[in-house]
């Protein structure tokens, strides 16, 4: 895979971002498999809080994702990107605790 923008004589700027899409893709694949493995993880969690008689929401624990995350970030994602990407993760597997 080609990471220059720069393109010899004759290069096809469309195939080269066909390739790069077709990555793209992959990585999509793999990112919506890993989020279907942590639902799955939250939902068993949930079933344990059910319980327990445990709350479902832990503002203590979201933060600790976010701050141990933001430690492990080394870009190009900004901060806010992280928090909003995480934000929606945590929501759906809140939502699957409750609903699980």
């Amino acid at each position: 895979m080609n990471k220059s923008n720069k393109h010899g004589p004759g290069g096809d700027p469309r195939k080269d971002i066909g390739v790069l899409r077709q990555s793209i893709d992959k990585i999509d694949e793999k990112i919506l498999n890993l989020i279907n493995q942590r639902l799955s993880l939250a939902k068993q969690i949930g079933d344990f809080k059910k319980q327990g008689g445990i709350q479902i929401t832990d503002s203590g624990r979201e933060k600790e994702i976010f701050n141990r995350l933001q430690k492990k970030n080394n870009g190009p994602m900004s901060a806010e990107g992280l928090r909003n990407i995480f934000e929606a993760i945590i929501a759906e597997c809140r939502n699957a605790q409750r609903t699980g």
